[in-house]
């Protein structure tokens, strides 16, 4: 046997480092998307200015259907929960690839037209009996 036969891989080796390498970039692919690309960050507005930019998409007046197809068309999704009157939007794909997180409720009244929004979350605060006793004096 000449030295350069006794050098060369097989067949099934060549083949087995191939998909080796190919199964560890696939793996690192696979993490990377799960860890930063989509991540869903609060929006960086406040409840008033993410009602504006929906108000914007979707006017007071529209019909329940067409608002939903218009904030789908806009990258806003959610959801109706208990009531079929109020629509949580929950999250809205940007345009640069960014996912928001919503803080907004819409409302809708008995013909089905929007009329109002809300913070879909209510605020909450941890408060102590104490500071609680002393608001209600200096309010006095």
């Amino acid at each position: 046997m000449s030295k350069s036969q006794k050098f060369q891989p097989a067949v099934w080796e060549k083949f087995s480092l191939f998909y080796l390498i190919m199964g560890g970039l696939a793996c690192l692919i696979g993490l990377t998307a799960c860890t930063n690309l989509d991540r869903v960050i609060p929006a960086p507005m406040v409840f008033d200015e993410q009602s504006k930019e929906i108000l914007a998409i979707v006017p007071l007046g529209t019909q329940k259907e067409r608002a939903i197809s218009l904030l789908n068309a806009a990258g806003i999704t959610g959801e109706f929960a208990s009531s079929p009157s109020i629509y949580y939007c929950d999250l809205w794909e940007r345009e640069n690839g960014k996912r928001w997180h919503l803080n907004v409720a819409l409302l809708f009244n008995e013909d089905g037209e929007l009329y109002k929004t809300r913070p879909a979350q209510a605020a909450v605060s941890w408060k102590s009996d104490s500071d609680s006793a002393s608001d209600s004096e200096t309010e006095q």
